[in-house]
């Protein structure tokens, strides 16, 4: 993995305007229109198209689908102005969380009005920083093992670069999906924990991570990013007001600056959360959807800097 810059800095002097390339990938929205609760699940392929590119070596180029993807995308960061870059993202969705088997369990407005603002039930069932439950750690087992058949059958490009919320239920994850596709193609495991890529701020118990030194004790191999506090400072008990929409959306901007501007790794990954998926996609200008726990999304994201950096 190539990781940002070290320190990895948690703002930008610089903006992008964000948009997300059509044609290279299936169509999520009528995936989702044809797919159980209208959910994407990942798609064979990690639903890349068969098309041609015109870094192919010939009409006929026999090279598997996803490398000639990779030199097609390497190409266009050589060739286009430096205000100009070019990124594929993969969104992942956590796995399955007590969170999640809470709410089904409840209902939507128990949940909402009186579960969501404690800890638990009480029967060792905690969703405090909600951890993933045994279904969610086959999802993430299960995205691991495509990685590898992907890869086997298609040569899929890996992540350079690997970014996680801090909330546990993304660190782990993270290191279920990816540690052993890393290790296996001899490349470090080293993600990098956002503040910024954290779900969209509830006063639910859910929504609060853990403190600094309960993710170093638990996942020393991750690199926290300079100016993370000990504890949750974002995360607000009771207060009746979660995040504004358009407010998580500038969240989501913020995010994608630093690393567009920190990073030059040409695919990513981003392990987050349901609505912060729908946040991203907002701020890349894609059409929304919805996806399963345990889920991989790729995107093709174009950015083109708008803002110059002063000294």
């Amino acid at each position: 993995m190539t990781p940002t810059t070290s320190p990895v800095e948690t703002s930008s002097a610089n903006t992008y305007d964000f948009s997300c390339l059509t044609g290279f990938f299936v169509d999520h929205v009528e995936v989702a229109k044809v797919s159980p609760g209208s959910l994407v699940a990942t798609q064979p392929g990690l639903g890349l198209l068969g098309r041609s590119y015109e870094t192919d070596t010939s009409p006929s180029d026999s090279r598997p689908q996803w490398t000639r993807f990779a030199a097609y995308v390497k190409h266009l960061n050589q060739v286009s102005p430096p205000a100009e870059s070019y990124k594929v993202i993969y969104l992942v969705r956590h796995g399955l969380g007590v969170h999640n088997i809470a709410m089904s369990k409840y209902g939507g407005e128990a949940w909402k009005t009186k579960w969501s603002h404690m800890d638990g039930d009480g029967e060792g069932n905690v969703w405090a920083d909600a951890q993933l439950v045994e279904e969610g750690i086959r999802q993430a087992q299960k995205l691991s093992q495509i990685w590898f058949d992907e890869a086997k059958k298609d040569k899929v490009a890996l992540p350079e670069s690997l970014y996680t919320s801090p909330l546990a239920r993304c660190l782990h994850t993270t290191k279920l999906v990816f540690q052993p596709v890393m290790e296996a193609n001899q490349r470090e495991f080293h993600p990098i924990i956002k503040e910024l890529l954290r779900e969209r701020l509830t006063d639910h118990t859910c929504d609060k991570r853990s403190s600094r030194f309960w993710i170093q004790q638990n996942y020393p191999e991750y690199i926290i990013e300079p100016g993370f506090e000990e504890d949750d400072t974002l995360w607000k008990p009771h207060s009746n007001k979660p995040e504004e929409a358009e407010e998580h959306f500038a969240r989501k901007q913020r995010l994608l600056n630093d690393i567009f501007e920190h990073d030059k790794s040409q695919f990513i990954s981003l392990t987050n959360h349901s609505y912060a998926i729908t946040a991203i996609l907002v701020t890349v200008k894609a059409p929304k959807f919805r996806v399963c726990e345990g889920t991989i999304v790729p995107l093709f994201v174009k950015a083109v800097r708008t803002k110059e950096k002063t000294v």
